[in-house]
Order: structure tokens, then C-alpha cells, then sequence
């Protein structure tokens, strides 16, 4: 086993911590003596007195030689100080750095190391800036940042964001992306913008509608996702400069180039094959076939992505590499966008352009264009939640419980899609995360999970009648991350876990005498199950045994009390949400034990087979998902950095998930069965989970 070397910084601590504290102690503490200290070491290295490491800065042309105390070097830089640790090179230990050091800036941080003093002339900030945060001097970086950033100007603004390193100094970052976006006007007339990479876009749309309708921040969001594909398929910037790109949109949400419809397609037109022409002549190697398999970590973009006049990002986690910072209107019908792409600074030219195929009949039109203007998001719930519990409720989706970044919750809330909007209800008894729910007779019944201390017996349930939560005779096991769904009168809790492993033990509450009996035990222990009945069955899916995420599936028939395994999943799964839909069995998500999942897997009971089905526009683990009004819903979860707050539903009508509601059925808010009502406009932003996803998990 590796064991990594302690840095200077901890090696401190853990010495601060064990020293005694003795009573009565005669203390001196002599600052002077400390300020010549490092005088004098100063004085030795410029005399290259007792110097132990010599460090070659500059280009192979031009190498110069820095000589100094590797200890001083060490304690100011982590970057070098994991240099020497590394590896001794020989008897004069001489070290090259490799990467954009200027000398002079070098000097200036070695300066900075023996004498605390930071002096540097205004036109070496960069420099310096740049060669701190390579050699990870973080507060010589700061105050570099800091005046580089007072310092801006929409001339200067645009080399600053382009300089290396700064996407390790969000503070900075942040700054320069918000001064480029206030200052747009100006930045686009500077030479340095002008002298970015440019890659010309065309984007044909079926309608003049259309093009009126589209959100210009959602089109550069979309153009520059193709960038991307472009950049995975080995196709480098430059290739993309050399020539304009007309793209169309594809069936599956993304943007594909022309040059891939085949001749004689309904979509073909004088203009493509025009376009082909030039494409043939100006030769940018293919991306693929635009109908190629979706990657299993890509969400999908709904269909009203592209006109939808909300400004919200689709994007839980923010790429810096891969970034929209700004798009400014250039025209009627054309823009640019500034972005990071291909981990430098390049801009986008988009021109809108109304297309019409030649084989394209009135009635193929997209019939929602008219309506484009006409969506609104769902909104956000009023906490960021995983694992949490959620059922259908008297036309509503209840979510209760769950966990967030820092601890189990009791709140319960519920959306009513016809208004859009979010209600508050009772909290549950108890902080309840990391647990499943489920309805009988009108009941919701909230089963065992976490309180964040420790795993729970309890169970509760919520009573229409007395709009309150009452308490359920314990479990017969404590448990947290069991799978549960009703069916004939009666709770079935299938596995969880208790602290130490995945459990096979399952037990079933009948409702109608409040009692707890003993099933036959699952044949694999598993936790993070997705757990739902269909046709009389009770399925158990993929979930962890105790360190394995599994793609297993085991069936359950009452009548025998038995378990028999059926089809796996094709990707092993925790975490996923399971519902019964439109007849079939839908495993939504989950984590795979790398990554939290986009996709979808749908299981036929009749052929005993899982078949992909329409990926999720954000990737949720330990999500919970629930049928209401014949819409699949699903809520929260992790996205593998993130604690999530958003909802979104499968539109069954263009088979795909979306997050937008029609607006025409926001008619007002009803209250009803104890629901206080709850403004759309609830707003707690998706926050950031701090911790570990394992620390979702158990």
C-alpha cells in the first residue's frame, strides 16, 4: 500500500497538537530575530552559501539557474515540495520546471519565500500570478488575483481569462466570467476577442416561429455541446475554424451536422446539398452517426430545451472547460457567444436560418411551435433531497423526508401539476432519510431509514382523516435503504441495510390487523433496491450487497413465498428509482459505483427482458420516483456532486423527461386534506453536497 508523504502543512498541525502545555513557562517571543532569520537565508542563497537544490527555469533555449534551500522552497510551495519528495536527483539536486514559469516571475515568488515580502512590478502580475498557482502558493496567487481583477478593463478582461491555471481560482474566475458578461458591449469590439478562435455556426429551423421562439443561452448551451462531441470524436479547434458548420436539430435533442442526412431524406434540400458541396472541399473529419447510442452519463435535454424562455441551466454540475460565459445578440438572426472550449477561450458565431425541405409536408411541422412561448419549469422543491420517500396522494406528488447535504429531514411537501406549484404539509414524526414510501387505502406509509444518528425500527403513516402523521408497530429489524411498495393490502419491505451489511430479510405489515410477518428472505442481501409489485409480484432490483453494486433481479410470488431470479439489468444499479408504468417495470437512474446514472431500463414481464428506455435530463442516485395522473415522476437524488432539488417527469407524448410544465395549466392553487399552499416561487437553488456520496449511501 502507497502511503502519501505528509505534507509541511500537517506535519505542523500534528506537531502543534502533541506538544505538552505546561503550567508557568517564561515565553520570549522574538519577531526580530524571526525577520533576520530569513534575512540571513536570503543573504546565503543570493551568495549561494549551504544552497542544497538548484532549480532550472525557462525554455530549452534559454534555461537559467535558481539556486536555494530546499527546505524554505518546500514549506512555501506544496507544488515543490512534493518535487523533491519525489525523487533525489542526484548529488547537486537539480530539478527543471516544466510549464509556463517566467524567469523573473520565479525570482520574485523565491524572494516572496525567504522574505514574506511580495514586490512585483505591474506588468510581471500576470507572470507572477500564473507561476503561483502552478507552484500552489496560494496566497502570492490571491493577491495576484485580486489586483489583476481591480485591474480589468474590457480590453485586458479577455487575455485575463485566457491565462493558465486561472479555472483552479473559482474566486478569480468567477470574477473576470461576471466582468466579461456586465462589460459585452465593449468586450467584443477589444482586439483580444477578435483575436480568439471562431467557429461559424448555422442552425436551420422549420419556421420563423421557431427561430423568434428560440432561448439564444439554451441554443449556445446546445451549439456548444456539439463542440463537444466534436472534441470526443478527436476533432481538434482548429479543424472547426476552417469552415461554417450547419447543424439541424435531431430527434434525440442534440444538434447534428448536415453534411449526415442522407440524399433524398425528407429533411434534404438544395441548401444541404449545397452545403455538402462545400463541406467536400473544405474536409473536417466526421463525428459519427448522428443516431449512434447516447452515452449512459449524458442526460437528455427535453424537447422545450430550445424554446423555452427560463434561463435555467439544464447542466447540474458547471464544467469550466466547457462553459457558456456570455452570448450577445450580433443581428436579426445571428450572434456570438464567448466560451471555454477545448480548455481555452474561443468564441461562437450562430446564425439562425429558416429552412425548408424539399419533401416536407405542412403536417410534419412540430405543431408545439406555435405554443413554444408557453412553458414554464417545474419549480424546485423547498429542500435538496435524496433518498427520500414519495407517493401519489390525492392526485399529488408527496415527497416526505429524505437527506440533504448535512442531515435526515422530516418536512413533507407535495406538487400539484395543474398548478405548478408546491404545497407544505405535517412533518413526519421523525427525521426520516434514506427510507421509501408507499400508499394503501389512501394511507402513506413512511417505513424505517435513517435519522441521521443511527438506523430506525419506527414507522409512520399519514392519516387523510385527521391530516396527521400516527405511528406503525416497529419494524422487526432496524433498517435504512430498504425497498418498499404495497400490493394487496399490505406494506413489503425488502432488504436494507442495518450498519454492517445488505440484508435479506423481508417482511410484510398487513394494514388491515397492524402486523408485522416474516417473508421468505431475498437470495442475495441487498440495500438501495429499487422495489415494486406488478401482476402479483414483488420485484427486487440490482441495489448492493454490501460492497457491489449488482444488476441482479429477483421476483417474488406470494402464493409460494418464494423468490425466483429473473433478467439482470444491463447496468448494475443502487439507488435507482422503480415504478410501475404503462404495464412495465421503469428503473430510473441509480448509481452504477463509478458514476450517478442518466439512463433508463425497462422491463417487460411477457419476454422477461430489460430494454433501454429515454435518458433522465439530470443523472440521480438514491432518487425516489412515483406515477401521478399518469405522469412518472422523478425527485431529487444525487448527481455525484451535487444534492439535487429539481423534479422532472416522462412526457409520454414525445417519450422523453423533461422539467417543463404548459403553462395553460397553472389555473390557481387549491388547498385541500391539510395543505397549506406554497408560492411557485419557492426557491432554495440546487445546493452543493460538501460530503462524499458514500456518505448519502450509509
Amino acid at each position: 500500500m502507497m502511503h502519501k508523504t505528509p505534507s509541511i502543512e500537517e506535519m505542523a498541525v500534528k506537531e502543534k497538537q502533541s506538544e505538552p502545555k505546561p503550567a508557568n513557562v517564561f515565553v520570549f517571543d522574538d519577531t526580530v530575530y524571526r525577520e533576520k532569520m530569513f534575512d540571513n537565508l536570503n543573504k546565503l542563497r543570493k551568495n549561494k552559501q549551504f544552497c542544497d537544490v538548484t532549480l532550472q527555469v525557462g525554455t530549452t533555449q534559454d534555461v537559467k539557474e535558481v539556486y536555494a534551500h530546499r527546505a524554505v522552497l518546500a514549506s512555501a510551495s506544496p507544488y515543490l515540495f512534493d518535487l523533491f519528495t519525489a525523487e533525489s536527483k542526484g548529488p547537486r539536486n537539480q530539478y527543471k520546471l516544466n510549464g509556463n514559469i517566467e524567469m523573473e516571475a520565479f525570482e520574485i515568488l523565491v524572494d516572496y519565500a525567504y522574505l514574506g515580502r511580495l514586490e512585483v512590478p505591474s506588468k510581471l502580475v500576470k507572470a507572477t500570478y500564473v507561476a503561483a498557482t502552478k507552484l500552489r502558493m496560494s496566497s502570492a496567487a490571491k493577491q495576484c488575483g485580486k489586483y489583476l481583477v481591480e485591474n480589468m478593463t474590457p480590453d485586458n478582461c479577455i487575455n485575463l481569462r485566457a491565462l493558465p491555471g486561472i479555472a483552479t481560482n473559482p474566486e478569480v474566475l468567477a470574477k473576470v466570467d461576471a466582468f466579461i458578461r456586465q462589460n459585452i458591449s465593449e468586450v467584443v469590439k477589444s482586439k483580444e476577442l477578435l483575436a480568439l478562435p471562431t467557429i461559424p455556426v448555422e442552425l436551420l429551423q422549420n419556421s420563423h416561429e421557431e427561430k423568434n421562439a428560440t432561448n439564444i443561452k439554451h441554443l449556445c448551451d446546445m451549439v456548444l455541446d456539439w463542440v463537444k462531441s466534436q472534441a470526443d470524436n478527436q476533432i481538434t479547434i482548429d479543424d472547426l475554424t476552417q469552415k461554417v458548420h450547419m447543424l439541424y436539430l435531431n430527434p434525440d435533442r442534440t444538434l447534428h451536422d448536415c453534411s449526415d442526412i442522407e440524399n433524398g431524406d425528407v429533411q434534404d434540400s438544395e441548401v444541404i446539398q449545397d452545403y455538402k458541396k462545400l463541406s467536400r472541399k473544405v474536409s473536417v473529419p466526421k463525428s459519427g452517426n448522428p443516431r449512434s447510442k447516447r452515452s449512459n452519463q449524458t442526460p437528455a435535454k427535453p424537447r422545450q430545451f430550445l424554446f423555452t424562455k427560463s434561463d435555467s441551466s439544464s447542466s447540474d454540475e458547471e464544467d469550466n472547460d466547457w462553459k457558456v460565459i456570455v452570448i450577445t445578440a450580433n443581428g436579426e438572426n445571428s450572434m456570438l457567444g464567448v466560451v471555454a472550449a477545448y480548455g481555452k477561450l474561443t468564441v461562437l458565431s450562430i446564425v439562425q436560418r429558416v429552412h425548408t425541405p424539399n419533401n416536407s409536408p405542412l403536417s410534419s411541422r412540430n405543431a408545439s411551435v406555435e405554443k413554444i412561448s408557453t412553458y414554464s419549469t417545474v419549480p424546485p422543491m423547498s429542500s435538496a433531497r435524496c433518498s427520500v420517500g414519495t407517493a401519489e396522494f390525492d392526485g399529488k406528488l408527496l415527497v416526505c423526508g429524505g437527506y440533504d447535504r448535512g442531515e435526515c429531514l422530516k418536512t413533507v411537501e407535495s406538487y400539484d401539476f395543474s398548478t405548478n406549484k408546491w404545497t407544505t404539509m405535517q412533518p413526519m414524526k421523525v427525521p426520516r432519510g434514506r427510507f421509501n414510501a408507499a400508499k394503501v387505502n389512501n394511507k402513506i406509509y413512511a417505513v424505517g431509514g435513517c435519522d441521521g444518528q443511527k438506523e430506525l425500527s419506527s414507522a409512520e403513516y399519514w392519516d387523510p382523516d385527521t391530516n396527521s402523521w400516527k405511528q406503525l408497530p416497529n419494524l422487526p429489524a432496524v433498517r435504512s435503504h430498504a425497498g418498499v411498495c404495497s400490493m394487496d393490502k399490505k406494506l413489503y419491505v425488502v432488504g436494507g441495510w442495518n450498519g454492517q451489511r445488505g440484508l435479506k430479510r423481508c417482511d410484510i405489515f398487513d394494514t388491515e390487523t397492524d402486523t408485522w410477518v416474516t417473508m421468505a428472505p431475498l437470495s442475495t442481501g441487498r440495500y438501495q433496491a429499487g422495489v415494486g409489485a406488478m401482476n402479483g409480484y414483488v420485484y427486487a432490483v440490482g441495489g448492493c450487497d454490501s460492497w457491489n453494486c449488482l444488476n441482479s433481479v429477483e421476483r417474488y410470488d406470494p402464493v409460494s413465498d418464494s423468490w425466483l431470479t429473473v433478467a439482470p439489468l444491463h447496468t448494475a444499479r443502487r439507488g435507482c428509482g422503480l415504478a410501475v408504468y404503462k404495464g412495465k417495470l421503469y428503473a430510473a437512474g441509480g448509481h452504477d459505483g463509478i458514476h450517478s446514472l442518466c439512463t433508463v431500463e425497462i422491463y417487460d414481464p411477457e419476454t422477461d427482458t430489460w430494454n433501454p428506455g429515454p435518458s433522465l435530463t439530470s443523472c440521480r442516485a438514491n432518487v425516489g420516483v412515483s406515477v401521478v395522473d399518469n405522469r412518472l415522476f422523478a425527485v431529487g437524488g444525487f448527481n455525484g456532486k451535487t444534492f439535487l432539488n429539481t423534479v422532472e417527469y416522462l412526457d409520454v407524448e414525445n417519450n422523453e423527461w423533461t422539467t417543463f410544465v404548459p403553462k395553460e395549466h397553472h389555473n390557481g392553487c387549491s388547498s385541500k386534506n391539510g395543505l397549506t399552499d406554497c408560492d411557485s416561487s419557492t426557491t432554495n437553488g440546487t445546493t452543493n453536497g460538501e460530503l462524499h456520496e458514500e456518505q448519502a449511501v450509509h
